[in-house]
């Protein structure tokens, strides 16, 4: 029989009494709302110079790419979801 590597052992090793668990930060959260954030922040940006000349390419680039991320969202946003006509309650129901 295999013997189980170090990795393995802590993963199956339980918490002994006194040993305190620290929990797991989150991983940080990138919302549609922040993405729209950054889009106005470049455009302002770009309207009071902040950028230099050899810059505006990259930025130009990467605020299309947004724009049009965040209108496509905004378009599937807009688009009526189907309503189901009955709930799987309903149905379940039915089929007794």
């Amino acid at each position: 029989m295999a013997e189980k590597t170090s990795a393995e052992k802590q993963q199956t090793a339980q918490p002994t009494e006194g040993t305190v668990t620290t929990p797991q930060a989150e991983a940080p959260a990138l919302t549609v709302a922040d993405l729209r954030n950054i889009r106005m922040i470049i455009d302002i940006s770009s309207q009071r110079g902040a950028f230099k000349g050899g810059e505006l390419a990259t930025i130009g680039s990467v605020f299309d790419k947004l724009d049009t991320f965040l209108k496509s969202v905004d378009a599937k946003a807009d688009v009526p979801q189907p309503v189901p006509t009955q709930t799987t309650e309903q149905s379940k129901a039915e089929d007794k």
